[in-house]
């Protein structure tokens, strides 16, 4: 394994450690900044179709290639250099087909593109052709991403069993091991796999006391811990880690009520989670509708930013996906009369951004790659 393993025994810049796990506080004290600000190495993608493509809200990226869902959770466009290479929409109810994508996977390696559907189903397509090259049947899938060339992790239950970390196999479904058990909170709350891939496995399964691990090529070789954190009082209090498909009405509807009467504070999403160059980051959302936060730790030092306005814009430039070699992508899909203000205050990034953006047909979207110091 490449990453080092972090616990914490001392408070760390106003963030207390509560029985050796980070604890996460004062979401208001995280430094407002502008996107130029922080951002770097940043790169404008102009997106090349002769279709108009709308509703992205999922990317990843492999070198030159982004995989994207867009079109209400029924198309996978891949785009190599910001040119369209393929597009995948088989919505029906046929062999082959779908009803909706809940999640995607694409393997660089084997050119095969893995689509989750309704019902935890998972299907298999050649990339760029889109034939269809075969269905897993899984159950209660709620997050899968590549292992090694024939294998997949999945987050879902077997039979009656409690959820769990399981390796599938990717040719015929057949569970070849498992890592873990996880709580029900953290089978319904965890992200997508988006950073995990045979080139850095990184797992995050949230709850509330969350862990960061790396797992071991090997399927029996276990994980290592990177970080152990929680949110403190804004947290999701530890009786609620039971919550699943046969909790009793009243226990999740006592859930529901903690989630309206925190909604201003209350830490439920966390994603993008990235470990790279010694550092651990992620980011997550303080209230149901709150401000996006950035977090990243490196060594003893702690970043908390907010914000992530870019100057003279109306909007957010905020990471929609993640690329594989530890870059963050943002889609900028509104229309230009509608992104930027009438100021002018323009930076060099912004200055080219909406020169970009309107010379783009269909007002299509634009990717913006970028690093965060």
């Amino acid at each position: 394994m490449t990453a080092s393993v972090m616990l914490f025994t001392e408070c760390k810049n106003g963030n207390a450690v509560n029985d050796g796990f980070l604890s996460i506080t004062d979401s208001s004290e995280s430094q407002e900044v502008a996107f130029e600000d922080v951002a770097t190495d940043i790169s404008i993608v102009p997106l090349i179709c002769d279709e108009p493509i709308d509703g992205i809200n999922s990317v990843k990226c492999y070198g030159s290639r982004a995989v994207m869902r867009a079109t209400g959770a029924e198309s996978i466009y891949i785009f190599d250099d910001g040119k369209l290479t393929a597009k995948l929409n088989k919505v029906g109810r046929g062999r082959g087909e779908y009803t909706i994508i809940s999640s995607f996977v694409y393997s660089p390696s084997t050119n095969i593109l893995y689509v989750q559907g309704a019902g935890s189903m998972i299907l298999k397509y050649s990339v760029p052709e889109m034939e269809h090259l075969g269905t897993l049947q899984l159950k209660n899938v709620t997050g899968f991403a590549e292992h090694d060339d024939s294998t997949l992790i999945c987050r879902m239950t077997l039979d009656d069993e409690i959820p769990g970390i399981y390796f599938v196999n990717a040719d015929d479904g057949q569970v070849r091991g498992k890592l873990k058990d996880v709580c029900g909170l953290s089978f319904l709350m965890s992200p997508d796999m988006a950073y995990y891939s045979p080139d850095h496995r990184i797992l995050a399964e949230l709850s509330s006391r969350s862990v960061i691990s790396e797992v071991s090529a090997d399927i029996n070789g276990g994980e290592e811990t990177i970080l152990r954190f929680d949110f403190g009082k804004d947290g999701m209090p530890a009786k609620y880690d039971s919550i699943g498909s046969d909790t009793d009405l009243d226990f999740i509807m006592e859930l529901g009520q903690y989630l309206n009467d925190h909604r201003e504070t209350v830490v439920t999403e966390v994603n993008k989670v990235m470990v790279k160059d010694g550092s651990v980051s992620f980011w997550y959302q303080a209230g149901l509708v709150g401000y996006k936060h950035y977090f990243r730790l490196e060594g003893d030092d702690i970043v908390k930013y907010t914000g992530f306005k870019a100057s003279g814009t109306n909007g957010f430039i905020l990471p929609t996906g993640l690329t594989d070699d530890g870059r963050y992508v943002s889609v900028v899909d509104l229309l230009p009369e509608t992104m930027f203000d009438e100021t002018g205050n323009r930076s060099p990034f912004t200055t080219e951004l909406e020169n970009v953006m309107k010379s783009q047909a269909f007002n299509n979207p634009v990717l913006v790659y970028y690093n965060i110091k």
